[in-house]
């Protein structure tokens, strides 16, 4: 049977998926637009999907300059 929904991740599950930011850096990032929005499981917990994650932090590796001493402007998950 096929999967409709990402899995959804809250805050402790972030940092193994490659997210090392507080939970403040987060809040900022977001309200930027500049990390994936988060989801309102219920009352007071929110989570945000795996998916969404995943394609972030990859995302941000492959924008990274080939080579240490590049030219190229060094982008990580903050300037994500």
């Amino acid at each position: 049977m096929e999967r409709l929904v990402s899995e959804i991740l809250i805050f402790p599950e972030l940092k193994p998926r490659g997210v090392r930011l507080s939970r403040r850096q987060i809040d900022r990032l977001e309200a930027a637009g500049k990390f994936p929005r988060r989801v309102q499981i219920s009352p007071g917990r929110v989570g945000w999907l795996a998916d969404e994650i995943d394609h972030h932090v990859a995302a941000a590796i492959a924008r990274r300059p080939a080579r240490i001493g590049s030219n190229d402007e060094p982008v990580g998950l903050i300037n994500a």
